[in-house]
């Protein structure tokens, strides 16, 4: 399997935000003469851009959500799309963190079948698939 080039957080933040419009527009470039799926973004990654837009620069979940569906639906862009679509559907439409709108995510798609977990939240979005332990 042929290694990609990995995109780091502060790229894509530098590029969705466009608080250095140099670096940016660089960015935009690197992002557009790339061929299809040759940048890889992990889903780690994508979580600290989600956090880093909602924490530091203050965009609402809305906004969020709207700029990481745009991010993951450019042609250079490889990552885990189904699943990142799903979890930032549960983001969006439940009061919780992306992290556990991917756990959820993973869960009902069928990479797990169960989620260990005390979080209220998740255990009432999921409810079938999460198991409170004794």
């Amino acid at each position: 399997m042929k290694k990609l080039p990995t995109l780091d957080t502060n790229l894509i933040v530098r590029f969705l935000t466009q608080d250095s419009v140099e670096q940016a527009s660089r960015v935009r470039r690197l992002l557009g003469d790339s061929p299809k799926n040759s940048l890889e973004i992990s889903d780690l990654v994508l979580a600290e851009i989600i956090y880093v837009l909602l924490s530091v620069y203050e965009l609402s979940k809305e906004d969020v959500v709207e700029k990481i569906s745009l991010l993951i639906e450019l042609e250079s862009i490889k990552c885990n799309k189904n699943l990142i679509r799903k979890s930032l559907d549960l983001f969006k439409s439940n009061s919780i963190s992306f992290v556990d709108a991917y756990l959820g995510a993973a869960v009902l798609s069928g990479k797990s079948d169960v989620l260990f977990t005390f979080d209220k939240r998740l255990l009432k979005v999921l409810s079938a698939n999460t198991v409170e332990p004794k």
